[in-house]
């Protein structure tokens, strides 16, 4: 019923919760994980230029930065599966639109369960055109779980 799972991670508490989820899920149909952060691409802006200045920072750094975010959020997921038990874990990073980004690797990968939690660390865009858990719901052709 749940042979492969991806499940969606930003660092923020819901979705640390949805990893938990997810990897009992796993365990219970001896199923796979896919744990998968979405990142935005670091642009600069007039604001993100002056911060970089006086932090010194270079541009290539910030992505950097956020590649790293990205990445100790990824390891942080997987020890949680593996303590619970799960066997088969993989890991994804992409860029782009958060909601969309997450439906085209479910549907890349025929997963049957997207897990991820309720509140991410979203951003002004989503709190005018909705959350991105409820994009993914409303476009994704696999069974969606929100964890809050």
């Amino acid at each position: 019923m749940f042979e492969k799972i991806l499940c969606a991670v930003d660092g923020s508490d819901h979705s640390m919760r949805a990893v938990e989820k997810a990897s009992a899920l796993a365990m219970k149909f001896d199923g796979e994980v896919i744990f998968l952060t979405v990142a935005k691409a670091v642009k600069m802006n007039e604001g993100l230029r002056r911060f970089m200045e006086v932090e010194h920072v270079s541009g290539q750094d910030a992505q950097y930065v956020l590649d790293s975010f990205s990445q100790e959020v990824l390891t942080e997921a997987k020890e949680i599966a593996k303590k619970i038990g799960v066997k088969r874990i993989r890991t994804e990073v992409k860029v782009g639109p958060p909601a969309r980004t997450i439906v085209e690797v479910a549907d890349k990968e025929k997963v049957n369960a997207v897990v991820m939690g309720s509140r991410g660390h979203g951003d002004l865009e989503s709190l005018l055109l909705g959350s991105v858990s409820h994009k993914v719901a409303s476009l994704s052709k696999a069974t969606c779980i929100t964890v809050r």
